[in-house]
């Protein structure tokens, strides 16, 4: 299921990160480069492959990596309520 930002989500760049506002419950999340890359390729709604292909073609990172730091960034962002799962079309 594509995964997609929190139109409710306040998100502000600062130094090359991103942070992130959740009026709903006042919380805030600062995110260091590679979660602020993630947060920039959800402009549109992607599939969680499509962003560990794009991340691996950006940083010198192994396919193993990437993929669990991703997963477990997604999983948080999801928790917290800043990014949604997209329905599909």
């Amino acid at each position: 299921m594509p995964l997609r930002r929190n139109p409710e989500i306040c998100a502000a760049e600062l130094d090359g990160e991103v942070c992130l506002f959740n009026p709903q419950n006042a919380e805030y999340l600062n995110l260091n480069r590679t979660g602020s890359s993630i947060w920039n390729l959800l402009d549109m709604p992607a599939e969680l492959d499509e962003l560990i292909s794009d991340l691996q073609a950006r940083y010198d990172v192994d396919a193993d990596t990437c993929r669990s730091e991703t997963e477990d960034f997604v999983a948080e962002a999801l928790k917290r309520g800043m990014l949604l799962e997209a329905l599909s079309a």
